[in-house]
This record gives structure tokens, C-alpha cells and sequence, in this order.
């Protein structure tokens, strides 16, 4: 029996138990003991751990933070790295958000974010188990519980467990991911004397405000009040959006204040409201590898005198944070500005022709016959938890991003699809 068949075999199965895990709406709860992420996460992580033992996986449970399903022998082990918390379900579905399975397509919360991949990584495991693969390294299944909080899931991992020796993520889209930005998250402060206007606009950082709203109060008592909205996209992409908070500073800078408010307004207009590769800033670094840096101004906010502006970059993977901060805090020093770095990731980053990209890439190109090359990427994803990791699936090219969205979806031949290149993965990183 080949691999194709023993996984169509074990199909109904498969569905089964990603039906199972949707159903508990494992969202971060308060902290108890041995469970950090809480009661419903801990739920998930438990049935998924069981799941595996039902297999005749070796599973542990490590104190709650994080589980893992195991098959085979050797000092190393290849890892497939998930996660069974998921974002709150909101509103606006019209499919049941703990499961439907409806024709070919599963609904659900988390169905491809990120449980359904990695039910589609276990039974790929499964299938080389039963087909009696000889491999020389251990494969291990890691299922975290704090990806969608930035919680300390792998972090606590790592105190008692080696790093993989390779491995994947199934928590982006394919073909292999090898490039990733450095991420910065940073807040520019200023204070500014004159009074009487009240600004806020945007709501995070990481993307671009749909919403801006300016409040002035003349001396006759009087107000003047302009709202501006925009189309809200990913700080990794703001291109594909359009600004609220630029149409606002476009409107105020029209107005030709005077004094300290006056010539900020100037700054901002010219340096963080015409472009998103950080050009008139002279931070518009640009790699190979990578791409042009990326930047979004996605909050605004003046009370009392003291204006804050969250401004989210992100860095081409062959360069440095101090590429980026050097040059940007003298700008903003010169102007007035203090700037506070809140958050950095490091920029991830393996050459295409790196042996786990190859052996990736490899696995995907055989099973679908795409030979599109790997991909760099604005986003951060799981893989920059863990050495040795890239994000690997399960999104295929020309799907429709549904993960975070009311009605999220993954289709069972998709999931096919992934458990066979996550099977001749594994087998190509463990042989």
C-alpha cells in the first residue's frame, strides 16, 4: 500500500478527531495550576495528547505549557511545531465555530489556525508508522498553547527539551517560507505645548487605521471635529490598505498651524505620511533575500499636550535592528521626539538552497507539482520560537486567508494534500 492510499484509508478518522478538537473553544483563560493557558486550552491539549496515545505514540504533557506526540528512535528528533490555542470566535459567523463539516470544507475556529494541520501532521505520522518507515531520527509532533497570546509555551518547552535538529511550522501557507523581516514595534513620544487638540486614531500597531479623529477647540469656544476613515490591512502589507491617520494629518497640515503643533504636523506629513518603505526617513534598506523594509504608522494619539505614534518596521532579513534604529533616532531627536523600542523580533532567515528549505521544497514540488520557489515574507510566525524551524503550510497558493475570520475553513482535500507533503517531509528531514 503507498502513502497516498494509506492516508485516503484513514481519512473519516482524521476529520473525526479535527471535529473533536473544534469543538472546545480553547481560548487563553486564567492561569491555573498545571494548566497556564487555562481550563479550555489545557482541554485541547490533553484530548489532542490523547489522540496520539490512542495511535501508539509515545506523548508527554510538559506541565501544561506545551505536549508532544513522538514516533521512533535516535538522539535527534525532527519537530513539526503547532498550536491548539485559537483567538476568541467574535461575531458574524453564519457556520457553527465548533465545528461543521459542510461538503468538502471544515468550519470551525482553528480548523486551519492551527488545528486542522496539525491533525494532518499526526495522521501523515501515523501513515509512516504504519507503512513501517526505517528513519534515523525521532519525529515529534510539539503542540504549543500560547501562540495566539505571545505566551511562554516554547520558551518553557526549551527548559527541559533539546532543540529539533530540524523541522517545520504548519501555521502559514506554502511553498517553504525561508525569509522572514526583523520586527520592530516602536513608539515615538513628544510633547508639545500648545492645547486644545485632541487627536486619536488607529487601534494597533500592526495595522493600518481604518479610523482617525481630530477634535479642535478655538477660543470663541467653538470646536471643530474631523473623522477620517481608511481600509484597514496587515502592518506587514499597508500598500493593500489606505491610512485614516495619513487622510487626517493630510487635513490638519492643510490648516497651516502655527508654533510647536504647526511644525510637528510638518514633520509627520512629510516624513511618515508618503511612503511605507521608510524613504524620507533614509531607513529604506532593501536585500536579495528579502525585499524592501516595511513600515506602518498604525496609531496616533494627542491628550494633553503629549502626542504618541506607534509605528510598526519591519527590517530585510540581511541587515540589523541598529540598521534601522541608528538612523531613525537621530531623525527623530532632531524633531523633537523620543523613541521607545516596545518589542523586536529577530529577522529568520535560511538561504533557499539551506538542506531543510531543499528537502522542503522538495516534498512540496513532488506532491503538488508547483515548482514555485520559497517564499520571504512581512509576518512573523511560530517557526521564530525554535531553531531550525520554518513555516511550512498549510495555506495553499490562490486560498483565500480565513484564518482570525468569521466562518474560518479549511477543505478536507486540502488537508489531504498537506498530510502527504507532511509525510514525505518528515520522512526526507528523518531518513
Amino acid at each position: 500500500m503507498d502513502l497516498k492510499e494509506t492516508l485516503s484509508n484513514l481519512k473519516e478518522d482524521m476529520i473525526n478527531d479535527i471535529m473533536s478538537l473544534l469543538e472546545i473553544e480553547s481560548v487563553a483563560g486564567e492561569p491555573e495550576e498545571l494548566m497556564p493557558a487555562g481550563k479550555a486550552v489545557n482541554e485541547a491539549l490533553e484530548r489532542a495528547l490523547e489522540i496520539g496515545r490512542r495511535m501508539g505514540f509515545q506523548v508527554r504533557n510538559l506541565d501544561g505549557h506545551a505536549g508532544y506526540i513522538e514516533y521512533g528512535t535516535g538522539e535527534d528528533y525532527v519537530a513539526v511545531l503547532g498550536h491548539l490555542d485559537i483567538v476568541p470566535v467574535g461575531s458574524d459567523w453564519t457556520k457553527d465555530p465548533h465545528g461543521e463539516l459542510i461538503g468538502d470544507r471544515i468550519y470551525g475556529r482553528g480548523a486551519i489556525d492551527d488545528k486542522g494541520p496539525m491533525m494532518a501532521a499526526l495522521y501523515a505520522l501515523k501513515a509512516i508508522k504504519d507503512e513501517g518507515s526505517v528513519l534515523s531520527k525521532r519525529i515529534r509532533l510539539i503542540f504549543g498553547t500560547s501562540e495566539e497570546t505571545g505566551g511562554p509555551d516554547i520558551k518553557n518547552y526549551l527548559k527541559t527539551e533539546s532543540q529539533p535538529i530540524s523541522g517545520f511550522t504548519p501555521d502559514a501557507e506554502f511553498p517553504a517560507i525561508n525569509a522572514e523581516m526583523g520586527i520592530l514595534i516602536l513608539k515615538l513620544i513628544k510633547e508639545i505645548p500648545d492645547r486644545g487638540c485632541f487627536i486619536t486614531g488607529g487601534s494597533a500597531v500592526n495595522m493600518v487605521p481604518d479610523r482617525a479623529k481630530a477634535v479642535i477647540s478655538h477660543d470663541d469656544g467653538t470646536e471643530t471635529v474631523i473623522e477620517e476613515k481608511g481600509i484597514s490591512a496587515h502592518g506587514s502589507t499597508p500598500h493593500k490598505g489606505e491610512s485614516a491617520i495619513w487622510k487626517l494629518v493630510g487635513k490638519l497640515h492643510e490648516m497651516k498651524f502655527s508654533g510647536a503643533f504647526g511644525e510637528t504636523l510638518d514633520f509627520i506629513s512629510a516624513a511618515l505620511c508618503r511612503d511605507t518603505d521608510g524613504s524620507a526617513l533614509g531607513i529604506d534598506l532593501e536585500d536579495e533575500a528579502s525585499g524592501r523594509l516595511v513600515m506602518n504608522m498604525g496609531t496616533m494619539d494627542l491628550k494633553d499636550g503629549k502626542l504618541e505614534i506607534g509605528l510598526n518596521i519591519r527590517y530585510p532579513v540581511t541587515y540589523t535592528s541598529e540598521d534601522v534604529l541608528v538612523k531613525l533616532e537621530e531623525k527623530m531627536k532632531q524633531n523633537g521626539f523620543r523613541l521607545v523600542l516596545e518589542h523586536e523580533d529577530k529577522p529568520l532567515y535560511y538561504p533557499v538552497d539551506h538542506e531543510l528549505v531543499e528537502r522542503l521544497m522538495e516534498a512540496y514540488r513532488e506532491t503538488t507539482g508547483d515548482a514555485r520557489g520559497p517564499l520571504a515574507i512581512g509576518g512573523g510566525t511560530y517557526a521564530k520560537e525554535m531553531k531550525n524551524i520554518v513555516a511550512f503550510g498549510p495555506m495553499l497558493p490562490g486560498r483565500e486567508d480565513v484564518a482570525h475570520q468569521a466562518d474560518e475553513y479549511i477543505t478536507v482535500s486540502d488537508l489531504m494534500l498537506c498530510a502527504e507533503v507532511y509525510a514525505k517531509a518528515m520522512m526526507a528531514l528523518a531518513e
